[in-house]
């Protein structure tokens, strides 16, 4: 890991769940962002493992208190390094977009669509 990439895991201070790789990935991904988002998401992330289908998944809501949860499933981590970097900074574009998903807050399909397709500019705006 790069210097800048062990600041990243230090900064998180526990906010990684998981698999180690996982952590890796995670500030491997958010070393090539900006560091306004870099302080936002080791603040007001916790990021973790899963046993999920689903690569990555975002959960965030008023009933979280602000904060927000990512969980990554670890077939993921057997992807390419591009598709995991895509997959991560997809998740990132989420929170960092303000979408919201909650038990409180119901999403048409149009809605869910469009905020998928905000995510994944976000990844790409990153080369991912």
């Amino acid at each position: 890991m790069t210097n800048k990439e062990d600041e990243i895991m230090q900064a998180f201070d526990g906010k990684l769940v998981g698999l180690t790789v996982m952590k890796k990935w995670v500030c491997k991904t958010l070393a090539a962002m900006n560091d306004e988002i870099i302080s936002f998401v080791t603040t007001n992330c916790w990021f973790v493992t899963s046993m999920e289908d689903a690569w990555g998944f975002t959960f965030t809501g008023n009933d979280l208190k602000n904060m927000h949860l990512i969980f990554l499933s670890e077939s993921l981590f057997e992807q390419t390094q591009k598709q995991i970097q895509y997959s991560i900074a997809h998740e990132i574009g989420h929170i960092m977009l303000g979408h919201r998903n909650s038990t409180l807050v119901r999403q048409g399909k149009q809605e869910i669509a469009h905020q998928e397709m905000q995510a994944d500019k976000f990844a790409k705006s990153f080369g991912f």
